[in-house]
């Protein structure tokens, strides 16, 4: 059935009515007509895909990689336009929940719109003896699109990736399922871990070492292999971390350890925290979900401690390793989930606290405590603008919004992280 796309919704559907229901499909931009069929109806909207473009854009733009819908579905639109419509979808959100939030959000494009990327980790399909790579298709654990180059990763992690390949091609290695990919700007090293169905020998890792020390700038190869509950990692050569500078902050960062992949608007981010809740040298903040201290630690000289609470064993590792590295001893280590912490350090009159939860967002837990306690300042860095809304009604009673910031730290995808700087009403 042939549809005029209205509008793109996040997380980047194509929005259109047939016969008075909504269809959300897979492509098409804004006054784009397409040919859809449907995969899903339900009883208040279609779920569709795209399976011709029947009248493109004016603005639609060829797109540079072959698997875009995979990974950047937006790179067919110019990145002003981009902007446009993520500003859009964020206002969409929240305006049921913020008041006056057309005022109060703005949008921080990212430095980079090509290359950005820091991390990919792929997986590894074999056709015969060769090899190849490829994505994960959105939302499927178990469906894969080929890629041959992608324009969102560090030109230096895409050279390690061709060559990579060719040593793929001359020695099959079956039982490699995944490869990913790290990259630190400040000291330009790589970092490489290797995923395998069960412990590799000695003469699966050896190719990798000659083919790929001496070519790039390699911090270690890390061994990853499945055992019944987990992976076991082995450091095969070299490293198992690499070394990143963000502003005058040094981080060591682990082969799983969580980092941002778009290094260029952390600094951005860390700077508008710092001035947008006015940290004083007398105030206590405590840092949720803080991982390997990517806040925490920027944050320490500014306050008079820091209590950074977090559940991972390897980002725990390597948080101790970062404080001592940037020599904080006003930093305090919550070892354990944030719903078990954060009752009892509201009790301590934090002055501040900082969360940057995964998609889901503030479990019931954490909203209960903030509401039976609001601390004076509420810093919310959401990678999910619909659970940031959901969590933001919850806390309207205690809390309103101060500012709103988009910042793009994923061009060419649908992808949005938002900053919501809350105070106690």
């Amino acid at each position: 059935m042939h549809v005029t796309i209205e509008k793109i919704v996040y997380p980047g559907k194509s929005l259109a009515t047939f016969q008075g229901k909504v269809c959300l499909t897979d492509e098409g931009l804004p006054g784009e007509i397409v040919d859809i069929r449907t995969v899903k109806e339900k009883s208040n909207y279609i779920e569709a895909r795209t399976v011709k473009i029947i009248l493109a854009s004016e603005e639609r733009l060829a797109s540079r990689c072959p698997h875009y819908r995979a990974c950047s579905p937006y790179q067919v639109l110019p990145y002003s336009r981009q902007i446009e419509i993520k500003k859009a979808q964020v206002l969409e959100i929240l305006s049921s929940q913020v008041d006056r939030a057309g005022e109060v959000v703005d949008v921080v494009p990212s430095p980079k719109t090509w290359h950005y990327r820091n991390k990919v980790r792929l997986h590894v399909f074999w056709e015969g003896a060769k090899a190849g790579f490829a994505y994960n298709l959105p939302g499927k654990q178990d469906e894969f699109v080929k890629i041959q180059e992608c324009f969102l990763i560090s030109e230096p992690i895409g050279r390690l990736l061709a060559d990579l390949r060719e040593i793929l091609d001359e020695r099959a290695m079956p039982s490699l399922e995944e490869v990913e990919v790290r990259e630190s700007r400040a000291r330009e090293e790589l970092l490489l871990n290797v995923f395998w169905k069960s412990r590799p020998k000695t003469g699966d890792i050896d190719p990798l070492i000659t083919g790929l020390a001496s070519r790039h700038t390699l911090a270690g190869i890390v061994c990853l292999f499945r055992t019944k509950t987990a992976y076991q990692e082995t450091t095969a050569w070299g490293k198992n971390y690499i070394e990143e500078e963000i502003g005058r902050t040094r981080f060591h960062i682990g082969a799983r350890s969580f980092f941002q992949v778009n290094v260029d608007l952390l600094p951005t981010v860390i700077h508008d925290i710092i001035d947008l809740t006015e940290l004083r040298a007398e105030d206590c903040i405590a840092d949720f979900y803080c991982g390997l201290g990517t806040f925490g630690i920027a944050l320490a000289p500014k306050v008079k401690c820091v209590y950074g609470i977090e559940a991972g064993a390897e980002n725990i590792e390597f948080l101790k390793r970062n404080l001592a590295l940037n020599q904080v001893r006003n930093f305090t280590i919550c070892e354990g989930p944030s719903e078990e912490w954060i009752p009892g350090l509201l009790d301590k009159q934090m002055d501040a606290v900082l969360f940057d939860p995964p998609r889901k967002g503030l479990g019931p837990a954490i909203l209960r405590s903030l509401k039976r306690r609001p601390a004076p300042k509420l810093i919310y860095l959401s990678c999910n603008p619909t659970t940031l809304a959901r969590d933001l009604k919850e806390l309207e009673t205690g809390y309103k919004v101060k500012s709103l910031k988009v910042y793009d730290f994923f061009p060419q995808t649908p992808h949005i992280e938002t900053l919501a700087i809350l105070e106690k009403k």
